[in-house]
């Protein structure tokens, strides 16, 4: 993980958590996504430097989710965008995001990209 991220800071990726926007995901997970995020971006557009998450919407709001006392999330769903300005272009990522237990996984799906 370390190598990664001096990769994205010699880069110039911005992995600056929390993000811009209304997400609900926590920083860590936030953080996690952004790499995988930037990870994808490096295929498609591998001569861009240029990376960061100009926005994030909360598109779909949680549903059947169940809180902890301690206020975390136990178990639902819900969906968010995130747009990622990349060397003149906005990309646009829908993400849902799955809590179940103590455990949070997500699903980054198909890119919209629009340019400028």
């Amino acid at each position: 993980m370390l190598f990664l991220n001096l990769c994205a800071w010699a880069k110039g990726y911005d992995m600056s958590v929390p993000l811009n926007g209304d997400s609900i995901a926590s920083d860590s997970l936030q953080f996690i996504i952004v790499k995988d995020i930037y990870s994808k971006l490096s295929k498609k557009l591998p001569d861009c430097y240029d990376y960061y998450v100009s926005n994030t919407q909360l598109i779909h709001y949680p549903y059947d989710v169940v809180k902890k006392k301690n206020g975390k999330y136990k178990s639902g769903y819900w969906k968010e965008m995130w747009s990622v300005s990349a060397c003149g272009r906005v990309i646009q990522y829908p993400i849902t995001f799955y809590i179940k237990g103590d455990t949070a996984d997500y699903l980054i799906e198909d890119i919209q990209d629009k340019k400028y």
